[in-house]
């Protein structure tokens, strides 16, 4: 009984770093609402979010009554905006932003930069609350975002949920 037991510790163990992750990408699900404008999809961040952290992807739908469509990412650009450092022009000039994400604070002044139906909007941290900008115009907005576990998570689970069952199939017969 005690090598069964010890073959099954072995056994977890290998799955729990098996299923470690080889990089931090952490996916999320988001959506957010406020004064006609919402928005709901998926990012990408290269860390966990536990820190400020690059959002590498972004997918989903965005609405707020004169446009509506896909959201795509603008990336970064390498104009710095000399006012806030840390901070990058669109190429238009029109919006100062980061791509930077943070669980416990969403984002910063800076904020995401994504456009959607043809137009640029800016989803940035503004007054204790989080704000969507497009065409001048500020509208308030609540913002939630989970993150999604990964397979290898999931997998460890479902691992450690079998072997429990077996151990106590075992004891059973004994």
């Amino acid at each position: 009984m005690r090598k069964i037991q010890a073959l099954l510790a072995t056994a977890a163990a290998s799955l729990a770093l098996a299923g470690t992750a080889a990089h931090a990408d952490t996916d999320w699900h988001f959506t957010y609402t406020g004064g006609g404008v919402s928005a709901s999809g998926s990012f990408e961040t290269l860390g966990d979010g536990s820190a400020p952290t690059t959002v590498e992807s972004l997918t989903g739908t965005y609405t707020d009554g004169s446009a509506s469509g896909a959201i795509v990412l603008i990336p970064t650009t390498s104009t710095p905006y000399s006012g806030e450092p840390g901070q990058f022009l669109s190429t238009d000039g029109a919006y100062y932003y980061n791509d930077l994400f943070n669980s416990a604070s969403d984002f910063d002044d800076g904020g995401l930069l994504f456009s959607a139906g043809g137009e640029e909007i800016n989803v940035f941290a503004s007054n204790g609350g989080l704000v969507n900008l497009t065409n001048g115009v500020q509208t308030s907005i609540t913002f939630n975002a989970v993150a999604v576990p990964e397979p290898g998570s999931i997998a460890m689970l479902l691992a450690g949920v079998a072997a429990l069952g077996f151990v106590s199939r075992r004891k059973a017969r004994a």
